[in-house]
């Protein structure tokens, strides 16, 4: 059973919907097709209050990324412009900053920072121009643990701050100045209200555990691959922001301290498995929630369970890929009832759905 919480967590929350073109295979009723067209006239929900950017430009990206033509730096950058392109304006508190720009780290020094949009209010295009100066060129070997060392001097902000760290797990460490990345990363969690989005492009072992060890700081930090953003940049940012519309999809419930699908879940399941299959430039948000029984780290974990649940129900039954299922989880902020009963308490156990596409 989950332990009572020592005070109640809430907070306003995310995610957008978008979707053009015609629906083939599965029909889609018509109400829901105009919802999806419709999605200049949204409502959105700020997921948090804060969030930075950190571009990894270092020499270990510069290698060829796939068949694109491009370099990782560069695909890094085509993903920072197009997962832009996705935001709404929220007043966000927002920076970017690069793990390394081309001198020493100087705690004390005025440049030390070297910031590409100094922390200020969000505006889309100036962050748009902003991104565009991000260098495409090397400018250092992997430097993962200034990207974080730079970090303890500009969190602190109130609310929720979300990190976005492109990384291929690679580092050079001063060891004479700072701690290693691990435990930056671990003192950051413990003292600031911050959740590590790491978009990992690591190709070893040791690589990969590092990142995933740093995903493990808190329960809302995660581990997201670098194909995943690159095929779907919104899947990078859309951790930001909650879209509200009901585009004909209902909640998933679930009981108490549980995170399996009941068998009424079904028949609603099966027809977006079935959606999805015939439409594959369609994909899928999925955002897990709880009750306010249970502390914050908990229910964190079990909120994603939950969406883990509904993301496995698809894949197994109708084989959607990873890659067509966008996953959040937020505990038990943004409660769409009231904790205090228990009919509120059970809608507040629920994964919401929204369908997006191109």
């Amino acid at each position: 059973m989950k332990p009572r919480p020592s005070l109640l967590f809430l907070c306003t929350f995310l995610l957008l919907t978008l979707a053009s073109g015609l629906v083939c295979g599965e029909q889609m009723a018509p109400e829901l097709k105009h919802k999806l067209l419709a999605s200049e006239e949204g409502r959105f929900i700020r997921m948090a209050n804060n969030f930075f950017i950190v571009y990894d430009p270092s020499t270990s990206m510069a290698v060829p990324y796939k068949n694109t033509g491009l370099t990782r730096i560069e695909a890094e950058k085509k993903i920072l412009r197009e997962s832009n392109a996705t935001l709404p304006e929220l007043n966000w508190q927002a920076g970017l900053y690069p793990h390394w720009k081309g001198e020493l780290w100087l705690p004390a020094s005025p440049f030390a920072f070297k910031p590409y949009y100094r922390l200020q209010l969000y505006k889309k295009a100036d962050y748009a121009a902003a991104i565009e100066q991000l260098p495409i060129t090397p400018q250092s070997p992997p430097m993962l643990q200034t990207g974080l060392m730079k970090l303890r001097h500009l969190l602190g902000l109130p609310g929720r701050t979300e990190i976005f760290l492109f990384s291929d797990g690679k580092h050079s460490t001063f060891k004479e100045l700072e701690s290693p990345p691990l435990t930056l990363a671990k003192e950051l969690a413990a003292k600031y209200d911050v959740c590590f989005n790491i978009v990992s492009s690591a190709t070893d072992v040791k690589a990969r555990k590092l990142l995933d060890d740093i995903a493990a700081v808190n329960s809302c930090s995660q581990v997201i691959d670098f194909d995943t953003v690159y095929d779907r940049p919104e899947h990078l940012l859309g951790k930001l922001y909650m879209d509200t519309r009901d585009n004909g999809f209902n909640n998933v419930l679930f009981d108490f301290d549980k995170a399996n699908i009941k068998p009424e879940a079904a028949t609603q399941l099966d027809r977006l498995g079935r959606l999805l299959v015939a439409n594959p430039n369609f994909y899928v948000v999925l955002s897990g929630f709880t009750d306010s029984v249970g502390t914050e780290a908990y229910n964190k974990r079990l909120s994603q369970r939950r969406a883990e649940s509904v993301r496995n129900y698809l894949h197994n039954k109708f084989k959607i890929s990873r890659n067509n299922v966008q996953m959040y989880w937020y505990g038990y902020a943004n409660p769409v009832a009231s904790n205090d009963t228990e009919e509120g308490r059970r809608q507040n156990r629920r994964v919401t759905i929204v369908l997006r596409g191109k």
